[in-house]
């Protein structure tokens, strides 16, 4: 190649290097025009931000004004009803449907006879203690079974060791499985004792509550009859009250409102057919307070602990 050759060689690589780095540098120069576009950009958003949250501001102190008209509209309302109501309680005329009605005593005899049931029960034992105690019998059973695996192993090293000779290759291995299974054995049998005890002491109250159940399985199963039957009519009666002309009681209105709601209706007459068994059951006859004077814990516990459920359930109501 001739020297002039190799000069226009060299003179096209230098031009192309010269392309390549200006086109290199232009979008250096590019990137560095977006870096310092990028505090603008930040403002920007920043400014952005703050109209958002000033505007969510406004929107929740509006929201907040708002709840509070509807919520003045509410009382405002719920009075007028309650003077509307109490007005139609004076008219001439007006009846008020008496839920608490017990002519024959029929209701309330079967509430006796739903606690006699629930106290029969309560002398039982619970299915958790019951599965509580099998598992003292499970518990021997394992433990048996594995002293016997480990003294059957036992047995069968022995006599490997005393049926070989010292240099037997399977001497070794029964060495070896003797040594790991005599601890084990002995370990299982040292934990047999107390657990034959538990076991034994679990199988008795088992058996006892086994036989209190058949004596009393009569008055458990009446008092579960008894229970359906009872609400079964405080629910008819709570229906036929709802669609008829007649007024609520006042302890009802004041507890459950004058009508259920147009979701979970079904869980709002549960709720007022509980009330009325509870009623009925100690006899409350309260016009204004729905589950009448709290009772005394340390002397009516059952009791006590279905008032308690009662109010919590009623506050979801009331």
């Amino acid at each position: 190649m001739s020297w002039e050759g190799a000069y226009t060689n060299l003179d096209r690589k230098v031009h192309n290097l010269e392309t390549s780095l200006q086109y290199s540098l232009s979008e250096v120069e590019d990137a560095v025009g977006q870096l310092e576009d990028i505090p603008r950009r930040v403002e920007s958003l920043e400014y952005d931000l703050r109209e958002a949250k000033e505007e969510t501001e406004r929107v929740e102190s509006d929201l907040g004004d708002r709840i509070s008209e509807v919520d003045g509209s509410v009382d405002r309302l719920a009075t007028r009803v309650a003077a509307l109501e109490r007005y139609l309680r004076q008219a001439k005329g007006a009846v008020v449907v008496d839920l608490d009605e017990d002519r024959a005593g029929e209701l309330h005899a079967l509430a006796v006879t739903v606690n006699k049931g629930l106290d029969a029960r309560a002398g039982l034992l619970t299915d958790y203690e019951r599965s509580r105690l099998k598992l003292a019998g499970d518990h021997l059973k394992h433990a048996l079974e594995e002293r016997g695996r480990h003294r059957a192993a036992v047995l069968r090293a022995a006599a490997v060791l005393a049926t070989t000779q010292a240099q037997a290759p399977e001497r070794k291995a029964a060495e070896l499985d003797f040594k790991a299974s005599a601890p084990k054995a002995q370990q299982a049998h040292s934990r047999i004792g107390s657990l034959t005890t538990s076991a034994e002491n679990a199988r008795q109250k088992l058996e006892a509550d086994d036989a209190l159940r058949t004596k009393k399985a009569k008055v458990i199963d009446s008092g579960r009859r008894a229970d359906t039957k009872l609400r079964l009519r405080l629910r008819s009666r709570l229906s036929d009250a709802l669609s008829g002309a007649k007024l609520l009681p006042i302890w009802f209105v004041t507890a459950l409102g004058p009508m259920p709601p147009s979701r979970n209706a079904n869980d709002w007459m549960d709720a007022a057919t509980d009330v009325l068994a509870y009623r009925v059951t100690y006899q409350i006859t309260d016009p204004v307070v729905a589950l009448g004077t709290p009772p005394d814990g340390h002397r009516a516990p059952r009791r006590t602990e279905w008032h308690q459920e009662l109010t919590r359930v009623l506050r979801r109501w009331g």
